[in-house]
């Protein structure tokens, strides 16, 4: 468990080192002549049209993503909260690419990719605030803001659950 925890200590601040630096980046290629003054080239109502501007994901989803060769720079376009306890986000990255990631039992306070959290990448958006993920072994998902929909490939009958809140 400590050993655990340590990996994903230093995961999580690798990924914050690497968007620190590529952000810095950033701002040194808008003004090369002066980098004494780091100030952000985006306006700050928003505007920024290359990629998303939310809030970032969960950093358990972002220290995942690095781990696994996806793009760290996740922002949320949108948190909901089940009546079971589930917490669903779905997340962008700067090229445009939805994520899922959903955490069950959200109030235990745990966020385990291999117990109760789900990272699913190559999202859908289905049409508005609604989005659809397929995990590896063939089950869907999809998210609105009235409902969490769960097929299974076995046939057994659809999990639903409403959504409580969307942030």
């Amino acid at each position: 468990m400590v050993i655990a925890t340590v990996f994903l200590t230093i995961i999580g601040m690798t990924a914050g080192f690497v968007l620190g630096e590529r952000h810095r980046d950033r701002l040194r290629a808008a003004d090369p002549q002066d980098t004494t003054d780091i100030v952000t080239p985006y306006p700050a109502d928003s505007s920024y049209a290359s990629g998303p501007s939310g809030a970032l994901c969960p950093d358990e989803t972002i220290a995942f993503a690095a781990a696994n060769g996806y793009p760290a720079d996740l922002r949320q376009i949108f948190k909901a909260v089940t009546n079971n306890d589930t917490n669903v986000w779905i997340c962008e990255d700067s090229n445009g690419q939805l994520y899922y990631q959903s955490q069950t039992k959200a109030s235990s306070g745990v966020f385990d990719q291999t117990a109760n959290a789900l990272f699913l990448p190559r999202a859908n958006r289905q049409g508005d605030n609604e989005y659809s993920a397929v995990a590896s072994d063939g089950a869907k998902f999809l998210i609105n803001s009235k409902q969490l929909r769960i097929t299974f490939p076995d046939g057994r009958k659809p999990q639903v659950n409403s959504v409580e809140s969307w942030e």
